[in-house]
């Protein structure tokens, strides 16, 4: 570039430093002459660093992406960004808890079913086996279930009935 562009950018299209990010990263600001919207860029800490965001091995904050993206009216402070920093390592140290805990309980859980899968049925008394072989009385209390003959079945009520229309009997229901 010349220096009369140099020049010329640099006192009419002025570019303002907005902020930095943790990592090192500078936000910048560029007015904009064609619809009043500024342009915003980000000039990684190494010229390197560019193919490792692109890649998506890295990632920019999501203050200064949402800024970036004109979804953020201001740019994120320092302050906010150490404390998002560390919401994220809180949430981190409690999902290791909670997949340790979750971890115990599925090895405590495959203990206990091998556990009873290999335990022997120890002998039993004499008075045991012989209650074992006597017949039980029986059950004094009903059945929860109703006998097969007390059951209604419509698919019978249908087929003894006629295919002609009959006209519609409501029946009040029973509580």
């Amino acid at each position: 570039m010349s220096i009369l562009r140099q020049l010329w950018r640099r006192f009419f299209k002025p570019t303002r430093l907005v902020g930095k990010d943790l990592e090192g990263n500078k936000y910048f600001e560029h007015p904009s002459a064609v619809n009043g919207r500024p342009k915003r860029t980000v000039q990684y800490r190494r010229n390197d660093d560019m193919w490792a965001y692109i890649a998506s091995g890295r990632r920019l904050p999501v203050q200064w992406n949402a800024w970036l993206t004109h979804t953020r009216q201001y740019p994120p402070k320092i302050e906010e960004l150490r404390a998002d920093l560390a919401r994220q390592r809180r949430v981190e140290i409690n999902a290791a808890i909670l997949e340790a805990r979750d971890q115990e309980e599925r090895e405590r859980t495959a203990r206990l079913v091998r556990a009873s899968h290999l335990r022997i049925p120890e002998s039993l008394d004499p008075e045991d086996e012989q209650a074992c072989h006597q017949p039980s009385e029986a059950p004094t209390t009903m059945p929860d279930k109703p006998l097969g003959s007390q059951v209604r079945d419509p698919w019978a009520e249908a087929q003894q009935g006629s295919d002609e229309p009959q006209s519609w009997a409501p029946v009040a229901r029973r509580r």
